[in-house]
């Protein structure tokens, strides 16, 4: 006598609750469809996101601005020293410099040297302090203020220009940036 007619159930019924735990999941066929389909979707947008990020974006370097203006203005405060943006337009370039007007480096020994990518605007500056070969300074102080100034990324495209203003305000030391002239 067969186990699934002793135990009261239908042979067929026995068969079938049996099955239902062993079909259960994917198949390796499956699983390596749904792979190649990811795959192949990831090598579509890799190059697009790829490309926007190795070109620049006028919008993006005055967020970069704006944001390093902020960290040295924290530094300034945290350290109770004198921290130094500088801005160099010929190179269309920026770095940050301690007190002693050496250029700050990284965890790595290298340079803190920010290279405003091909596309990403063009820099100018206006501040107080100027040095003989046209870099210009932005001096963040220990108690929030800064020197003032401004850094100006303008791109043209076609006809059009895009300009963003990287405003710093001396008194209230912030910065913040302004969409036009």
């Amino acid at each position: 006598m067969h186990l699934a007619q002793r135990e009261g159930t239908h042979p067929a019924e026995a068969r079938r609750a049996h099955g239902a735990s062993s079909q259960q999941g994917f198949t390796f066929l499956e699983l390596i469809v749904v792979l190649v389909i990811v795959s192949i979707a990831y090598a579509m947008v890799a190059p697009a996101i790829g490309n926007r990020l190795s070109s620049g974006d006028p919008k993006q370097t005055a967020l970069q601005l704006r944001s390093t203006m902020e960290l040295l203005r924290i530094r300034a405060l945290v350290d109770g020293k004198k921290q130094l943006l500088v801005v160099d337009p010929q190179e269309n370039q920026y770095w940050l410099e301690s007190a002693d007007h050496a250029q700050a480096q990284d965890e790595r020994g290298q340079d803190e040297v920010h290279r405003v990518p091909s596309g990403g605007g063009e820099l100018s500056a206006r501040g107080i302090w100027v040095r003989d070969n046209g870099e210009v300074e932005f001096r963040f102080y220990p108690d929030g203020m800064n020197s003032g100034g401004d850094v100006f990324i303008e791109q043209r495209r076609g006809v059009s220009l895009i300009a963003y203003t990287v405003h710093l305000n001396p008194l209230l030391g912030t910065a913040t940036i302004q969409y036009g002239e």
